[in-house]
């Protein structure tokens, strides 16, 4: 890529990535917290508004258009076609996680809960988004078979092929649970995911641009990182202030969403070993939540602390909870299956 295209496509994702989520956050942020439907106390009783989270319905639309777009204007761009994949899948996580925000209960809660429904009949909110989120990750990981080096080694088509696009689905449907079941203090989630986002970004463009990407010149791949994580971190900027400041949530709509982006990310780029551990090490730590309180090991583990308190506001910065208050989002140290899958 010449030097111009490099400055063109960096700044095309500056502006579809960073400047027009950031935009629509402005301008929706009156008419959020003026909602009185849809306002509810925090972990500490604090009146917050839920809706951070529709600034990743603005991103998915983003994703898709630059996903498409970028890859014909700047051929040597092509892995950013996974930004259209990550952006259908964000659309589906947002989706079914606002349907959860919306019409949820808390009668059934945690991964096993949803399950043991649906084998009953009864299809809860968060079993339908459990089961959309899953045919969402399936139609998307097949689609990333075309080119993802874990797909490359059967052709055609046989049992192996199927089995790593299930594993590869799988890996996108649990991370984006587990970003959901970090999303329990202000700011959690949105640090879980710029971990993730980092490893994502390195993933897809040293791992599946090889094979769909000229990345022989070194501009190639600084070009493509940087078109990655302006795309990937932008969304973070436009509510990073309003959730660490406890005035917003992102919800379930917004963490599943930026969970499903990421997981697609990552998996993009995994060879199949790669993949395997990936996919295992987000089972694992689904499992541990229904059998531990990850608020309560990270309080316990004083580096984690030390990362979780990063920017939140101190107890005294803070109102004293009434009496009254409900804790319906954040849970306690000790709910932490209180989280719906």
């Amino acid at each position: 890529m010449s030097l111009l295209d490099s400055l063109l496509a960096i700044t095309s994702a500056l502006v579809v990535g960073v400047l027009v989520p950031w935009g629509a956050m402005r301008m929706l942020l009156p008419v959020l917290r003026d909602t009185a439907h849809a306002r509810m106390k925090n972990y500490r009783g604090r009146d917050v508004f839920l809706g951070l989270g529709v600034v990743w319905l603005v991103w998915a639309g983003g994703a898709m258009v630059a996903g498409i777009v970028l890859p014909v204007v700047f051929p040597g761009l092509r892995a950013t076609l996974v930004l259209a994949l990550a952006g259908l899948v964000a659309l589906a996580g947002f989706s079914f996680g606002l349907v959860d925000d919306a019409l949820g209960t808390r009668e059934v809660r945690g991964f096993r809960g949803h399950v043991r429904a649906i084998m009953t009949g009864r299809l809860t909110t968060g079993g339908l988004k459990l089961v959309g989120i899953s045919a969402a990750s399936i139609g998307v990981a097949a689609l990333l078979a075309v080119a993802a080096p874990w797909s490359r080694h059967v052709r055609p088509w046989g049992l192996r092929d199927v089995a790593l696009v299930l594993l590869a689905a799988a890996a996108v449907a649990l991370t984006s649970n587990f970003v959901n079941l970090m999303d329990l203090r202000p700011g959690r989630a949105l640090k879980t995911y710029c971990v993730l986002a980092c490893v994502g970004v390195v993933s897809v463009v040293f791992g599946l641009g090889p094979y769909t990407g000229e990345l022989a010149v070194a501009r190639g791949s600084i070009t493509e990182l940087t078109v990655f994580a302006l795309m990937l971190l932008g969304p973070v900027f436009a509510v990073w202030r309003y959730d660490l400041g406890e005035e917003g949530m992102l919800g379930d709509a917004g963490a599943n969403a930026m969970g499903a982006a990421v997981g697609v990310t990552i998996a993009s780029g995994l060879p199949t070993s790669g993949l395997v551990a990936y996919a295992v090490v987000m089972l694992v730590l689904n499992l541990l939540s229904e059998r531990l309180s990850f608020s309560a090991v990270i309080e316990r583990t004083p580096v984690l602390a030390w990362l979780d308190s990063i920017g939140r506001r101190r107890e005294h910065e803070v109102p004293e909870p009434p009496p009254e208050a409900d804790d319906t989002r954040y849970d306690g140290p000790d709910d932490h299956d209180s989280r719906e899958a």
